[in-house]
């Protein structure tokens, strides 16, 4: 058994709502010039913050190698062994822990705990849960090079399991938290709205824009394993976006 002491119930379908959601937007093939022109991309070489600030793009990939096979190693065990908790309602089979936070089970933001936005960095540290990760948290100092991280998350989706479509803010106009795909089985996707299905694949990083409604359904009989990354990015991390960017628009 892949997953010891599960008390949830999560092999079930998603409401009728996000079913429809994914069968209208999970074959779009997306034109990414009818949002940003390609002639501002002399800007984004001026300004290292004007592609994460400005673009409208759903989402860019993010040229960092990442050694996902490791990392999922030591994630999967941790999924195994009932480390992971429950992440949010309108969701079924989604779970979350913490390598750097305010603790492993603080996977929220501080206000759904009551706490001002700031908590997020002035409680955040390496948790409990980081020692069984050595490969993953050196990664992450070596190759991401947040300065300095705030929440770093495993998000596991479990077979059957899904996560209904949503907005994360109100505006389209820049573009939020790092998404890691350490697996991505055959069958499971993450759809966005007008836009058609992230092409992860095991070991892609892509920065999204979570202002578009977004869902994720995993149709697949395994876990997901993804990180979400949040904190303050790099030079060294901007450059990689501003080259996906450039990437993506055909420079």
């Amino acid at each position: 058994m892949w997953y010891e002491g599960q008390q949830h119930q999560w092999d079930e379908q998603p409401d009728k709502k996000t079913q429809k959601f994914f069968e209208e937007n999970e074959n779009i093939v997306p034109d990414f010039t009818s949002v940003d022109d390609p002639s501002v991309l002399a800007e984004s070489k001026d300004d290292e913050n004007w592609v994460i600030d400005n673009t409208q793009l759903p989402w860019i990939k993010v040229g960092i190698d990442v050694p996902w096979e490791d990392i999922y190693e030591e994630a999967n065990h941790l999924l195994y062994t009932s480390c992971y908790t429950m992440h949010r309602p309108n969701s079924s089979g989604w779970m979350s822990l913490c390598v750097h936070g305010m603790s492993t089970v603080h996977t929220n933001v501080p206000e759904d705990y009551g706490l001002e936005d700031q908590a997020e960095y002035d409680l955040s540290d390496w948790t409990d849960i980081a020692k069984f990760t050595p490969k993953t948290k050196q990664w992450l100092m070596d190759e991401v090079r947040y300065s300095p991280f705030s929440r770093v998350r495993f998000m596991a989706v479990l077979p059957g399991g899904w996560l209904a479509q949503h907005r994360d803010r109100d505006k389209t106009i820049g573009v939020g938290a790092t998404n890691v795909a350490i697996n991505n089985p055959d069958g499971c996707k993450l759809v966005m709205g007008g836009w058609g299905t992230l092409p992860y694949t095991p070991g892609s990083m892509f920065k999204l824009n979570t202002g578009y409604e977004h869902a994720v359904w995993n149709r697949s009989k395994e876990p997901r394993i993804h990180m979400i990354l949040d904190g303050d990015q790099s030079p060294y991390f901007k450059q990689k976006v501003n080259e996906g960017y450039a990437q993506m628009l055909g420079a």
